[in-house]
């Protein structure tokens, strides 16, 4: 669930550009001297600083009330900001395709709430052996998919050496859903 939320949490954060475009802010800040991609960063750097505050409460929370391990700090903390970097990326990219706000609430609450479903269809799907393989792939069919996947390295006692590869995957994804919601941002603000 920690999944869904930051992912959602993105989403919803990245909206604010469309309110403030919707609202005329940021055309107004478009015609400051600072460019256009410090602005556009900016929005990115509060996405990513409220779910990396987010996951880090949860964590710890988690850890001192109900005993959860979620592993030595290192892959912890490696993995938490591959799953914000992915989330924010991800968040920026969906806001992208959006016209308006009012497509946010339909995108966000039924998108994200499809796109988490699939990534955590192995939850959804026990641990059948005729299932897990095939559910283990469909879930890695969406970036979110990706995230559960290395946070249930991590729970099953999986180190650095275990998740390192989808910490790559996840900064990959992150790098393309970032470089296109920019483009598109970029164009749409031209």
């Amino acid at each position: 669930m920690m999944v869904f939320y930051v992912f959602t949490t993105a989403a919803n954060s990245a909206i604010s550009i469309l309110q403030e475009e919707e609202a005329g802010t940021l055309p107004r800040l478009f015609t400051t001297p600072t460019p256009q991609s410090n602005i556009l960063g900016g929005k990115f750097l509060y996405i990513f600083l409220t779910l990396v505050i987010q996951i880090v409460v949860l964590v710890v929370v988690t850890g001192l009330i109900f005993g959860i391990d979620w592993g030595s700090p290192l892959p912890v903390a490696v993995v938490t900001l591959a799953v914000v970097v992915l989330a924010a990326s991800f968040g920026l990219f969906v806001a992208s395709l959006l016209r308006d706000t009012r497509q946010g609430g339909i995108v966000i609450g039924g998108g994200m709430t499809m796109l988490g479903m699939v990534a955590m269809a192995r939850t959804f799907g026990g641990a059948s052996p005729d299932t897990v393989g095939t559910v283990n792939t469909i879930s890695l069919f969406v970036s979110h998919g990706w995230a559960v996947r290395a946070w249930q390295e991590l729970l099953t006692r999986g180190g650095l050496s275990d998740v390192w590869w989808i910490v790559l995957v996840m900064l990959a994804l992150g790098a393309l859903f970032f470089t296109v919601g920019l483009l598109r941002f970029r164009r749409r603000f031209a």
